[in-house]
């Protein structure tokens, strides 16, 4: 028997966990990196920027391997689905076996927005109190859920940059939290200026979202889709990445002043924030190290979620004829 997650069985199990356990998966498979096998994530580009990634990875202290088939395309006319899909294959790492067929796009978003969260944590001032968010979709709702639960008891303000009155939607959202005020702006450079975190979910930029002196002494910025803050490159003082090989094309890789992987940074090994005055940059490319961790924690929550179906794998030697 395999086990068959699709997207319905993952957004409930997602439901029913608190965004707490995200975090901390987040940073327990940072931490044991080491004890991960990431090759290295394969592209495959065609027409009009789509693309397919495959994202292998291999888990042997819960003997699990998984591949991971991530895809950007364009609707076609009367198509009903989303543009960026994704699947994911769960092994047995020492069989072979499969255990589960999972669509992750559920789990992609959680884990993205809850990387963002965790480095919000690890790299702000501690004492951060004003946010600027751009690009208020899914990944940005899971980034602000993480990050609450983990500052539960602090009073913030959060800078809304408005586009098609998706504010309103996130604002509705969020007005659970008594610890939160919203703030709305009508530029990047205003929701810019005087923040002290900025995390960005904008799925496209053409150009730099604002001027160098916009950005105020101490302020750290998570670009999640990587994009709106070449500038920054130039001048801010650290760079943190989850992974240094993924970002080493990156326009300016050559000219920042400072840059470490995370996972060094959490054993001690770097440095990370020393300061309040340190301007900061975090590029988190996407580890497959979270795809799997995830993909495990919901299969061992499955909660009856999913569908089992009969799998009639080769059991023995055969011959064609």
């Amino acid at each position: 028997m395999i086990k068959i997650f699709d997207f319905e069985a993952c957004k409930k199990i997602g439901t029913e966990l608190p965004s707490s356990e995200y975090y901390e998966w987040i940073d327990f498979a940072l931490k044991n990196k080491s004890r991960f096998v990431m090759p290295a994530k394969t592209r495959i580009g065609q027409d009009n920027g789509d693309y397919y990634a495959c994202m292998p990875c291999m888990y042997e202290d819960e003997n699990l391997v998984c591949n991971k088939m991530i895809g950007r395309h364009m609707l076609k006319p009367g198509e009903e689905r989303t543009v960026m899909m994704s699947d994911l294959l769960l092994y047995e790492a020492d069989t072979g076996v499969l255990k589960a067929v999972m669509d992750v796009e559920y789990i992609t978003t959680l884990r993205t927005g809850a990387a963002a969260a965790h480095s919000a944590i690890m790299y702000a001032k501690k004492d951060f109190k004003t946010v600027g968010l751009f690009g208020l979709g899914n990944i940005m709702f899971a980034c602000i859920e993480t990050l609450m639960s983990q500052i539960k008891d602090r009073e913030i303000t959060l800078k809304l940059y408005k586009y098609h009155n998706h504010e309103e939607r996130f604002m509705e959202h969020f007005s659970k939290y008594e610890n939160i005020k919203f703030e709305l702006c009508d530029t990047y450079e205003e929701t810019v200026v005087d923040s002290d975190l900025i995390i960005s979910a904008v799925t496209r930029a053409t150009e730099d979202f604002a001027k160098d002196e916009c950005y105020k002494e101490g302020v750290t910025i998570i670009p999640i889709m990587t994009l709106g803050f070449q500038n920054c490159d130039l001048f801010f003082d650290k760079i943190f990445t989850d992974e240094i090989e993924q970002i080493r094309g990156f326009k300016y890789f050559n000219e920042f002043k400072s840059l470490a992987n995370t996972t060094d940074v959490l054993l001690g090994q770097k440095e990370g924030r020393t300061n309040d005055k340190e301007r900061i940059l975090v590029y988190n490319y996407g580890l497959a190290i979270h795809d799997l961790y995830f993909a495990s924690k919901f299969y061992a929550n499955s909660l009856g979620f999913e569908k089992e179906i009969e799998y009639n794998f080769c059991k023995d030697k055969f011959f064609m004829l």
